[in-house]
């Protein structure tokens, strides 16, 4: 593809010369497309613009033109980062077309100031705004500006992690976006729903939705040669090839990048690339070419003010003066890069932070500040699992209520707005009258069926709330354990260190990696637990030696087993061979044999046997010499919410979680 710059030269000096030979309205109107022009290229001349058509409207009383004018200073003040008088601005067009009852400018409006909200992390009434923009461009067949507003409910969706409802929204979007023949729109679209499959680590969907995006994004570039929505596809495709360990790749398509945004003359384009472009030569061993790179990119984010960015270059910086022998400097731009994200309240980045910190006290052997780091991330992730998000779930219900009860009767709304004009009409007419009586009888009982319907959909979301709200109590009090008994072992090794032989070390050091990898198998339960809860996992089947998957899972649990000195015994055939998903059917053992380790006395026993059952089937019997369960709390073993859990033989704690996956993860393999 040939490179071009977006804008038009030919265009900008027609707009110029219809300012010039017009006057009044005819004029105002120039000016208001010049205006929109210049939005593009020059903010601060676009703003000039748009106020000299705002005073002659205002001179010429002209409501609409003042509307517009309002609405025009409101956008170029958000690309100047002046979000409190953008919203003064828009709140004066939006005084204008109520009084004008002008739904079509009411959606756009409301569109934009749900931007400005959510700029400023108000996620609550931006939905609200986007909703109201929904409900105006629902009645004006505004089609773009409902397209607009469900893509930007889809992104705040996805910023506080509530994926699936991100793509339901964004699917809602691009069907709006479709009804416009908006093309731009449906690429964006593509483009979100890439975003969030990437956010999932769910690379090949989120690659196979970036070039949907970016073949769309082409096409439209060769009619308007507007490369910018080719440049946003293509750095993501580079940073997915990235994460994946194809780094030529990566280098070629932010290279690519970097060109399209010189010739654009876009600088936060540019910044962007030269971080990204940092990013890969770290990756490569290139630390010179990397640092050079990223000290672009920081000197542009600094000058533009743009302070989401400057974590991770910090970060990278850091590493790179570390890897080339100088680590007081490497350890100063990491921190910088965390006191950046904690202002921001990055969460992710804070956690890669911390980890690489971790990493570099270990190497360094200062294990206070390794464990300080360590403590820091645990405390990162329990506020995530505890939904520490801007939104929570019980606030979205009364969004989520009003967003259904619009889909519900946006036909009605149509219909009773007809009436109104032929009301008006025909106010003589008692028919009409009698009609619109009766029609407004059927619209009461038809708002009260769907009343009672949402009252009872409320209920049900109530529930879900109270079972996600106990899961993520359950996760965040489980992960607690283990990491309370890995902080003693480390402050015991620190306070001892110098006493401690070498083979008490080592088994100190053991039992440290021991409970490490038990805080590891919570997380990737949670992690299987999310994926499934939103349908993106995938049973993959695959033939499989079911012995040595047994041997592996018991592997992983001897020294939980020799600790309470029970004695695994193994009864397996080597050559029976199963058809199933190799890590949830090493997750489903996992948890059984873990449950009959907790629940039998010391000294008791385990047993796993195999055997062949027939049919094409394969039998695997676990048996323990532990306690048993009382049929009340049997009735009671798959409830989430149940808060009837027992404690192990060694009063270990017990939160119902792991046998709640086996029985998920049984079912989506029986299902297959």
């Amino acid at each position: 593809m040939s490179f071009g710059a977006s804008g038009n030269s030919e265009q900008a000096d027609s707009l110029h010369q219809e300012v010039q030979n017009k006057e009044g309205e005819e004029k105002i109107r120039a000016q208001l497309d010049l205006a929109m022009y210049f939005m593009v290229e020059n903010n601060t001349e676009a703003q000039s613009v748009a106020h000299s058509a705002l005073a002659a409207a205002k001179k010429l009383k002209n409501q609409t033109l003042q509307m517009e004018a309002f609405f025009i200073l409101g956008r170029v003040s958000h690309s100047l980062n002046n979000i409190n008088r953008s919203q003064t601005f828009f709140d004066s067009a939006l005084t204008i077309a109520n009084q004008l009852d002008d739904s079509w400018m009411q959606s756009n409006i409301l569109m934009r100031t749900g931007i400005n909200q959510h700029t400023q992390s108000d996620h609550l009434k931006a939905l609200q705004s986007f909703t109201m923009s929904i409900q105006a461009g629902r009645q004006s067949n505004n089609f773009r500006a409902v397209g607009a507003s469900y893509s930007m409910m889809g992104t705040v969706f996805r910023v506080n992690g509530l994926y699936d409802r991100a793509i339901e929204y964004i699917i809602k979007a691009r069907l709006n976006y479709e009804k416009a023949e908006y093309t731009e729109g449906y690429a964006w679209s593509a483009y979100l729903l890439g975003r969030i499959y990437a956010d999932l680590k769910l690379m090949d969907k989120a690659m196979e939705y970036y070039k949907l995006s970016l073949e769309t994004y082409e096409r439209q570039a060769k009619q308007d040669n507007n490369l910018n929505g080719v440049a946003i596809c293509y750095e993501q495709i580079g940073i997915l090839n990235l994460l994946t360990g194809k780094i030529d790749e990566a280098r070629k398509n932010i290279e690519y990048t970097l060109q399209i945004h010189e010739v654009t003359g876009s600088k936060f384009g540019i910044a962007n690339a030269y971080k990204n472009l940092g990013r890969v030569e770290y990756f490569s061993g290139n630390y010179a070419l990397a640092e050079e790179y990223l000290k672009k990119a920081l000197s542009s984010k600094i000058e533009m003010g743009d302070m989401l960015s400057k974590p991770s270059i910090y970060l990278y910086l850091g590493l790179c003066d570390i890897n080339t022998g100088r680590p007081d400097d490497g350890l100063a731009n990491i921190h910088k890069g965390l006191d950046q994200a904690i202002i921001n309240n990055q969460k992710r980045i804070q956690l890669d932070i911390y980890s690489k910190l971790s990493d570099i006290y270990l190497d360094r052997n200062d294990l206070e500040k390794a464990l300080a780091c360590q403590q820091h991330q645990i405390s990162i992730q329990n506020s995530m699992l505890l939904g520490a998000a801007n939104i929570k779930l019980e606030q979205l219900q009364g969004i989520y209520e009003l967003d259904a009860k619009n889909s519900q009767i946006a036909a009605l709304e149509q219909q009773n707005e007809i009436n109104r004009l032929e009301l008006k009409q025909n106010r003589t007419s008692g028919i009409l009258l009698i009609m619109a009586i009766l029609l407004a009888i059927i619209i009461a009982i038809i708002i009260y069926v769907f009343y009672q319907r949402l009252r009872q959909k409320n209920s049900q979301l109530e529930e879900a709330n109270i079972a996600k709200d106990k899961f993520f109590a359950i996760i965040a009090h489980d992960l607690r354990g283990p990491v309370h008994t890995q902080t003693s072992f480390l402050d015991h090794l620190h306070q001892e260190f110098d006493s401690l032989e070498k083979d008490e070390l080592k088994k100190l050091l053991k039992l440290l990696v021991s409970s490490s990898e038990h805080i590891s198998d919570l997380l990737d339960d949670l992690l299987l637990w999310a994926q499934s809860q939103v349908k993106k996992m995938e049973v993959k089947t695959t033939e499989l030696e079911l012995n040595r998957v047994i041997q592996n899972t018991v592997e992983t649990l001897k020294q939980s087993a020799k600790l309470k000195q029970i004695n695994i015994s193994l009864d397996t055939d080597n050559k029976l061979k199963v058809l199933s998903d190799a890590n949830m059917l090493q997750t489903i053992i996992r948890n059984i044999i873990s449950n009959a380790i907790k629940f039998t006395p010391r000294g008791g026993s385990v047993s796993v046997k195999t055997f062949d059952s027939g049919q094409g089937q394969v039998t695997i019997n676990i048996t323990d010499t532990g306690l048993g369960m009382a049929p009340e709390k049997l009735n009671k073993l798959f409830d989430i919410t149940s808060k009837n859990h027992s404690q192990g033989t060694e009063n270990e704690k017990s939160t119902g979680l792991g046998l709640i996956l086996v029985k998920d993860f049984i079912e989506k393999i029986m299902e297959v």
